[in-house]
């Protein structure tokens, strides 16, 4: 039997997973010195905070891959001089930029600030970019997000996205409910349940807004896909067709949800689901198998994995058109497709050596971001620096992160149960 039928029948009994304040812990694996040069001085707070703030913001930065903070021992100890920097203390420093700031109470709450002054060039002593903003204990790792956006931005001219959410199934054998859909902040603090079940959960997907989420689940022990609120967790059946239910996938747009049905003659082909005018509409009708639909950044056309070439290739679906064309030519299987947003390029699951993580740019080319054999399930940071990924890592199924130039890689193995089917949530509003 060709692997895609072989894929297809794992999808059905597939038993996903992930875990929670910080269930997942980071071992970085490579390319921690490959960016950026920037300096992140500790910020001056209260020792009840709990948070590191300077901690955190050289976590974020280095995890993008753009760059790479320099350690503690390469900081000047006069780097501060009455809580005002001292330039000179950097001279001949190889970072390009320094971040610094305080932590104080206001009122009931606490103020967070920093600056971000230019070391190099026409920036040198510029204040490049300086915010406060309230915080509270409970929200002071959000806060520390807030300022690694704010430098990413500043410095790249994309948004960060540090804030961001993602979703994950975690299996905990043994459990009384053993499937757990869970959210975390992308790095896996913060751990937040949203669905336990006794039978898998599969494939989630968010809304554009990140108030809800798609997903597969086999409660009845049929596959069927559901929407649920994050927040209220009220949820609505989408699809329950008999045969298979299974890869939905929401539009940028947040008007369709594309998902993989079997019921009309049995074999899998490419639907979606209108919610506007609520109904379902069908995309391919082709004797291969057609799963795995994904969709472009404007929403305009779905990507999808097909065998009417003969083995697992990438096609893309023109709702223009109306015609699907095939867009992945090397290498020997190639699956699971996503965009990654402002290029061109997509992230595939290329079999070379194993199942890997690979980006496919806009020429046709593959780049290989892994080394990993067997890698599935990825999905992009909105702001398209970085991938999350399921691996196995040490004999049991984990996330891993990849930035998207493959310059950082991280593990991100779990302190409880197995984690898969990452999904990343939306860019959050500033």
């Amino acid at each position: 039997m060709r692997f895609i039928k072989h894929f297809c029948f794992a999808l059905l009994l597939m038993c996903t997973a992930l875990g929670a304040n910080a269930a997942l812990q980071l071992q970085i694996t490579g390319g921690i010195n490959e960016g950026r040069k920037i300096a992140v001085l500790p910020f001056e707070q209260p020792d009840n905070i709990g948070t590191d703030i300077a901690s955190v913001v050289s976590a974020d930065l280095m995890r993008s891959g753009k760059f790479s903070p320099l350690a503690q021992s390469q900081i000047p100890a006069n780097a501060l001089a009455g809580g005002a920097l001292n330039l000179k203390a950097f001279e001949g420093s190889p970072a390009e930029a320094v971040v610094f700031g305080k932590v104080y109470p206001e009122g009931s709450t606490y103020q967070v600030e920093f600056q971000l002054v230019g070391l190099k060039g026409a920036q040198q002593g510029q204040v490049i970019a300086h915010y406060r903003g309230p915080s509270g204990i409970p929200t002071m790792r959000q806060a520390a997000h807030r300022v690694s956006d704010r430098v990413y931005q500043h410095l790249t001219g994309q948004p960060g996205a540090f804030r961001t959410r993602i979703a994950y199934i975690v299996y905990k054998h043994g459990e009384p409910f053993p499937y757990q859909l869970m959210t975390a902040d992308y790095d896996g603090f913060n751990e937040v349940p949203v669905l336990k079940s006794t039978q898998p959960i599969m494939t989630p997907s968010w809304s554009p807004d990140g108030t809800r989420i798609v997903y597969v689940s086999f409660e009845r022990r049929v596959p069927a896909i559901f929407i649920q609120d994050i927040n209220t967790k009220q949820r609505v059946k989408l699809a329950s067709y008999p045969g298979l239910n299974s890869s939905p996938a929401w539009s940028p747009d947040g008007t369709k949800i594309a998902m993989t049905l079997s019921y009309e003659g049995g074999q899998p082909d490419i639907y979606y689901y209108d919610l506007e005018q609520k109904k379902l509409v069908r995309v391919t009708a082709n004797p291969a198998i057609d799963t795995e639909p994904t969709w472009s950044a404007d929403s305009k056309a779905l990507y999808f994995t097909s065998e009417r070439g003969g083995g697992a290739q990438i096609y893309k679906f023109d709702f223009n058109t109306r015609k699907s064309e095939r867009v992945t030519y090397q290498g020997r299987m190639n699956l699971s497709a996503k965009s990654i947003p402002g290029s061109n390029a997509l992230v595939v699951i290329t079999n070379q050596n194993g199942y890997r993580v690979a980006r496919m740019d806009a020429d046709g080319s593959i780049y290989m971001l892994t080394t990993s054999s067997l890698d599935e399930s990825p999905s992009v940071a909105p702001n398209g620096s970085m991938i999350i990924y399921s691996t196995v890592y040490q004999g049991r199924k984990g996330l891993a992160i990849v930035s998207a130039d493959g310059r950082f890689k991280a593990n991100l193995p779990s302190t409880s149960g197995e984690v898969s089917a990452p999904a990343w949530g939306p860019l959050l509003e500033k």
